[in-house]
């Protein structure tokens, strides 16, 4: 703190501090019209409050909303545990974002009209408008509590979902596949050489209810010693290709689980590992390692490839009405569980859900028809 004397005589006391978010130097001052000792000690106290206010209220208040979003995206990565997958689906999100919405908006001017035109504006699927919602949602909770804003402008935004999209949805029956129809498919790719890889790797996941990127990075030290039960703990992070693809965190906490395997599942296991050495052995450009469900040069199966190979053969099969991507056999798994009587709860437990709408849904329109058929028993014997 300094002293400086005023023309009228009365004493004006500074103080300089350094701002806590734009790192300049400020100054505070107070005027005294004395500079005794007692004066100087009232001063300098005077002062400080000033500076503890003011680097109270600081406020980032102008930073844009491109900062905001980087700043949020950093927070949530250090917060969580995120899969290199999940970032590229945010990124791939922001994308999106500032396509449509200029980078230097800044966040306090950025409203509710704002946002509502932007969504109005979306020409995507009804779960990808929601997960931009839900990633612009979050964001702002965060600018909220770092006090940038005062209040969330996606709160009362509304999204106009597509009907179209909805009516697809309510297809559940699409979304897997009945036990025969499962089988036939897995049959024919396994008929040809082309797609036999493809075989091995649906069975799997029909047998299981993995997911592809939790079955695609699996070696025989995830199973016990008898192929009895295998443990799944991560999925792929196929971000620098398959090629060069590793085993990153699970898709969620619950996702980490123990499965018990049937015979049927040990020997196609077995099998696999035999084949997969053998084709080591005697394919040129084989990649090194003891992936088990890898394409015909020993890389993890790529996804576009097996769902193009199920697009096609489901279309061979008559079962181009189908939903037919890898999903496919982990509902179908849930649905012949649910047939057998399992409960939800276990059913989930078992495929690694913690919380899934599609789950939930299959679940009970399979036990919908399965009450369906009990009424139709009961009525042929006549009671």
């Amino acid at each position: 703190m300094w002293m400086e004397t005023l023309p009228d005589g009365r004493f004006k006391y500074v103080e300089r501090y350094k701002d806590p978010y734009t790192e300049k130097y400020k100054r505070k001052s107070i005027i005294l019209t004395s500079d005794s000792r007692q004066a100087q000690k009232k001063a300098q106290k005077l002062l400080d409050e000033k500076i503890d206010k003011a680097e109270a209220t600081a406020t980032l208040s102008d930073i844009t909303l491109y900062n905001l979003v980087d700043e949020w995206f950093t927070h949530h990565q250090k917060v969580h545990q995120i899969r290199p997958s999940t970032i590229r689906a945010y990124k791939a999100q922001q994308k999106v974002i500032f396509k449509k919405i200029d980078k230097e908006t800044l966040a306090k001017n950025a409203d509710t009209k704002l946002f509502q035109t932007f969504f109005d504006g979306l020409e995507y699927s009804n779960d990808y408008v929601s997960s931009i919602k839900s990633q612009l949602n979050n964001v702002f909770k965060y600018a909220y509590r770092m006090g940038y804003i005062k209040e969330n402008p996606l709160d009362k935004v509304q999204i106009s979902y597509s009907k179209k999209d909805d009516a697809a949805r309510e297809k559940i029956e699409n979304k897997y596949l009945e036990k025969d129809e499962a089988e036939k498919l897995i049959k024919e790719l396994y008929r040809r050489p082309s797609t036999y890889h493809a075989g091995r790797l649906a069975e799997f996941m029909y047998l299981t209810g993995c997911r592809i990127g939790e079955a695609v990075i699996l070696n025989p030290q995830d199973f016990d010693n008898d192929y009895t039960t295998v443990a799944i703990t991560g999925t792929i992070d196929y971000g620098n290709g398959f090629r060069q693809a590793k085993k990153g965190p699970p898709k969620t906490p619950t996702s980490n689980r123990v499965i018990d395997l049937t015979n049927r599942c040990t020997e196609l296991v077995k099998r696999t590992i035999d084949e997969t050495k053998l084709a080591s052995l005697t394919t040129n450009d084989y990649l090194e390692g003891e992936y088990l469900f890898v394409s015909k040069n020993g890389t993890p199966m790529p996804y576009n490839s097996f769902n193009l190979a199920l697009a096609r053969a489901g279309k061979r099969v008559g079962l181009e009405h189908k939903t037919l991507t890898s999903h496919i056999f982990r509902h179908t798994h849930v649905s012949l569980l649910a047939e057998n009587g399992i409960q939800l709860a276990a059913i989930m437990e078992r495929v690694g859900h913690d919380d899934s709408e599609i789950t939930t849904k299959i679940y009970t329109h399979v036990t919908k028809k399965m009450r369906s058929n009990i009424k139709e028993s009961l009525e042929a014997l006549g009671m």
